[in-house]
């Protein structure tokens, strides 16, 4: 049969083919030879491995584009060309080509002639280049008709796309006319119409308010709608009619968050606002209402929308202060959010792992204990295969990790500093920075990784942060100084930046002295004398002689170095060589005490006073009946103390404010009128301290202002207490809120001062109007100095004469007030110190300064937080690291605190706190400092 049909044997031909088919083994290895004789061809065709993209319009020529547009005018219309056309004059306007005005409107002109055009693709191109050639009022009129035509038409992309035109070069004048139009579309079927008619009011409600307020019953149905992005528009215009008015927002807000059936993208937007509203303004009703819708979010069956509504209590426990050291937000708590975040850490999408792992690095900055729980989960993204998740994870374990821990986190920093941005490696350093101060005997391994990042190549803002790190560290870390000297001594040696030279020539004047050997410094600081540029060199000199001054033995050999550089091409640093020279040359000579003394004042790095109180005293000077005399800069406050100072008063003048109203915005007047009273507040005492009682010395600091009176009374007395070493003075402000009567001659009388005090002189106020505000003065010596807190409880009245309208006698009266107490925490100013940084300098005072403790027990106290806060109060001193809040259910708690003793002394307070069954509530309380006087003083003051 198969003989009779002229076909060939079944082992060859197609039937051996169809044989090798029914084998498996040879239909895949016949698959495989196919595949790779495609390949072939198309790589020798086609030459797919050596052909670049290059792009088509990269060479674009203005005038031979602008030429060709005549096009435009040809009947009929060449759709392609013109398309290819529009498409190179696209290219040239996103590439900044310059075009004059008048090829603009020879260019815009012949692009509405393309409105005959019914092709789709071509008026699609038309739109976006009328938006791009931004027209004029004048062109506007012309093109809005075609484009108000295309609006209403049957033709849904072109309804669409006019609109979108229309919000970016509609004027305010024009957008009356077609408010129907746009109006009706809102409500449109079509959801992309809606969404275009939508984001065209978002663009118009910047420019015509007015007019898009008259659609708010149609964007309020729109929320409701069935499509995701309209829902999602409508709510974003409503947000930006409503974020004026705050109860509308709150409305707004409060309203969508209990409905129901909202899109993803919706119920984000919902969230970020929400949140705004929660940070804007704490109300108890407000947030009952939108924490709950936030919770809810967090069980939402969309990642997307869990996920924001995790990022929004992380943002919340960023700005409530007031929980910083527990896991609540606003009273309620954020465990959820948290396990939300750490099941993302281990998500197989790798944005939802950047996400929350980005999520938690910001939160770690600021409670890192909340953080810590995430720990064992972000270890595992230290080798994910997306370095910008692997750094995000690394420097939040930084900020969360344990001391034990640190020498294998820094390993894997080195790994792969190599292969992230310069971004991410400044968060690595400034973690690193963060963790060295919070583990200061790890000094050395996380020292070790910031010099080696020196000598790599980085951005200036890199380099910046790592001498930054390294120069805190030094200050901070005392064991550090040496090794942390050597590091910037060798990084100079080879530094591009010359402001960063500058700044650590700097640094090395002010810690090489205290070095246990100087000279060995010299030789990196002269270096820069004769190699680097003028700036540099006029650095270096000051930084060789400020050493020199603070250590004599070098004086001698420095003088010589600097005789070296007198003949410099550079002023500066002439002038420079020539003065310091001429300065250790009389130190050498004669021994001369006040060269030394002027030296220490020409190079101080900082102004003896404050530049805004010598402002503030000048303009009071000239305004005073004294302006003939000189000005005398003695006694004007240091820049700590006057914003000190300056904090009190802004207390003081602040408008009393009517519970459960906002405050209202103060007129540019008011705001001028009350800064002027507050700047010439320091002024106006020091002019009276000039009176009354000379030399009291500097300013240390001014207390807190304390009412003495009822805040309703009709006449209301508030003490301000001005520490000086030796003296204390008591400012009393007092202010009248009787109308129609008048205050004169009002003095302070002061009892039970006791023979340890004693009251140089006082100040009377004239004369006090209704609604007006004024101060008196009392000066006290206090015996012992600086280190002997004399306390008191003084008896205080005002005497004064009172006169009605038309009384011109008047009467005299007395008006008595609280008792002035002047306790330890008056003494005490409180000093903030950097998150981790307590430790360090508590390591610091125990081998530089003294200690001292007390045990107390039966304290007054019913609660821990109770305890907490009186014994901060009572020192007046700042909590450190978040230890101002105590844990929920706990037995123990423990204190830190920090303040400068008057003098400038400053001390440490470890108070731990704990309840007792049998005891009530005990505390045993250590002070460190560097004064033994001190030291017991405080450690004495909760007795």
């Amino acid at each position: 049969f198969g003989s009779s049909r002229g076909l060939k044997p079944a082992g060859s031909g197609a039937f051996a083919r169809l044989h090798l088919l029914n084998d498996p083994m040879n239909a895949q290895a016949l698959r495989d030879t196919i595949k790779e004789k495609i390949a072939t061809a198309l790589k020798d065709n086609l030459k797919t491995d050596e052909k670049d993209f290059v792009n088509p319009w990269i060479n674009q020529d203005k005038a031979a584009t602008l030429q060709q547009t005549r096009c435009f005018s040809e009947t009929p219309i060449n759709f392609e060309k013109c398309l290819n056309l529009l498409t190179r004059v696209l290219y040239l306007i996103q590439h900044e080509e310059k075009f004059t005005p008048q090829e603009l409107s020879d260019l815009f002109f012949g692009v509405t002639k393309l409105f005959q055009c019914p092709n789709s693709r071509l008026r699609r191109m038309v739109y976006l280049t009328i938006k791009d050639l931004e027209p004029s009022e004048q062109e506007v009129f012309i093109c809005v008709q075609c484009l108000v035509k295309d609006m209403n038409g049957k033709n849904d992309c072109f309804r669409a796309n006019s609109i979108r035109v229309l919000s970016r070069i509609l004027d305010p004048s024009m957008a009356s006319q077609i408010d129907r139009y746009l109006k009706t579309a809102i409500v449109d079927k079509n959801p992309f119409v809606s969404s275009a008619s939508l984001v065209c009011g978002i663009h118009l409600s910047r420019s015509s308010p007015d007019v898009v307020r008259r659609w708010i019953n149609e964007i309020q149905e729109s929320t409701n709608s069935k499509h995701a992005m309209v829902q999602f528009h409508a709510l974003a215009l409503l947000y930006e009619l409503k974020k004026g008015d705050r109860l509308a927002l709150h409305k707004v807000v409060t309203g969508l968050a209990k409905s129901q059936n909202k899109s993803p993208m919706t119920e984000c937007l919902l969230i970020r606002y929400a949140s705004q509203s929660l940070m804007a303004e704490r109300d108890s009703s407000l947030e009952k209402v939108l924490m709950g819708y936030l919770d809810g979010c967090l069980r939402h069956k969309s990642e997307t929308v869990t996920y924001e509504a995790a990022r929004s209590f992380c943002q919340l426990a960023v700005f409530d202060d007031s929980s910083s050291a527990g896991n609540t937000v606003f009273g309620y708590d954020m465990s959820h959010a948290m396990t939300i975040l750490q099941i993302f850490l281990t998500s197989p999408k790798p944005v939802i792992r950047f996400g929350a792992i980005r999520t938690l690095n910001t939160l770690a900055q600021h409670r890192p204990q909340l953080v810590m729980r995430c720990n064992c989960d972000m270890e595992p993204l230290l080798t994910d295969q997306n370095r910008n998740t692997a750094t995000l994870a690394l420097t939040t374990l930084l900020k969360t990790g344990h001391e034990s821990n640190v020498e294998r986190l820094v390993k894997q920093i080195t790994s792969f500093m190599s292969d992230i941005s310069d971004v991410f490696k400044i968060e690595v350093v400034r973690a690193v920075k963060g963790l060295c101060l919070q583990y200061p005997s790890k000094y050395k391994t996380l020292m070790t990784f910031l010099s080696s990042n020196l000598r790599e190549d980085g951005s200036a803002d890199f380099k910046k942060d790592l001498v930054d790190a390294l120069i805190l560290i030094i200050s901070q870390v005392p064991a550090a100084k040496e090794n942390g000297l050597l590091h910037l001594c060798e990084f100079i040696e080879d530094c591009e930046y010359s402001n960063l030279c500058v700044r650590i020539l700097g640094f090395l004047a002010e810690e090489v002295p205290s070095t246990a050997v100087p000279s060995k410094y010299i030789r990196f600081i002269y270096n820069r004398l004769i190699l680097e540029n003028a700036l540099v060199r006029a650095a270096a000199v000051d930084a060789l002689t400020k050493i020199a001054m603070r250590w004599p033995a070098l004086r001698r050999d420095v003088l010589v170095l600097l005789q070296f550089g007198q003949n410099d091409n550079d002023d500066e640093v002439r002038d420079r060589i020539s003065l310091y020279s001429t300065v250790l040359q009389q130190c050498l000579d004669e021994n001369r005490e006040d060269a030394k003394v002027g030296f220490q004042s020409l190079m101080s790095i900082e102004m003896p006073f404050s530049m805004d109180a010598l402002y503030d005293g000048l303009l009071d000077h000239l305004t005073s009946d004294s302006k003939d005399q000189i000005f005398d800069v003695a006694n004007l406050p240091t820049d700590e103390i006057y914003k000190s100072q300056t904090r009190s008063l802004n207390v003081v003048t602040d408008k009393k404010k009517i519970p459960g109203q906002a405050a209202k915005t103060q007129s540019a007047t008011e705001q001028t009128t009350a800064a002027e009273e507050k700047a010439s507040a320091s002024a106006e005492m020091l002019r009276v301290l000039g009176e009354i009682a000379t030399g009291v010395g500097p300013l240390q600091h001014s207390c807190k202002p304390k009412y003495l009176t009822e805040t309703e009374a009709e006449y209301t007395v508030q003490v301000i207490k001005h520490m000086f070493k030796d003296h204390v003075v008591l400012e009393m402000y007092v202010s009248n809120t009787v109308a129609g009567i008048t205050l004169e001659n009002i003095e302070v009388r002061l009892t039970g001062l006791g023979p340890e005090w004693m009251e140089l002189g006082a100040t009377a106020i004239s004369r006090l109007e209704v609604s007006q505000n004024a101060s008196a003065f009392v000066v006290l010596h206090k015996p012992g100095g600086e280190c002997l807190a004399t306390t008191c409880n003084l008896g205080a009245a005002l005497k004064f004469t009172v006169k009605e309208e038309g009384d011109d006698l008047g009467y005299e009266d007395d008006y008595p007030v609280e008792n002035v107490q002047i306790a330890v925490g008056d003494y005490i100013h409180a000093r903030p110190l950097q998150q981790g940084q307590f430790k360090s300098v508590w390591e610091q005072l125990s081998a530089q300064g003294v200690e001292e403790t007390q045990k107390m027990m039966g304290l007054p106290y019913k609660t821990l937080q109770a305890a907490v806060e009186a014994t901060t109060a009572t020192l007046n001193m700042e909590p450190c690291e978040q230890s101002g809040k105590v844990e929920g259910n706990t037995r123990g708690h423990t204190l830190w605190l920090c303040g400068t003793f008057i003098g400038g002394n400053l001390c440490l307070v470890k108070a731990l706190v704990g309840m007792d069954p049998n005891h009530g509530c005990v505390a045993k309380l250590t002070c460190r400092a560097r004064s033994q006087a001190v030291c017991s003083i405080v450690a004495n003051a909760m007795m």
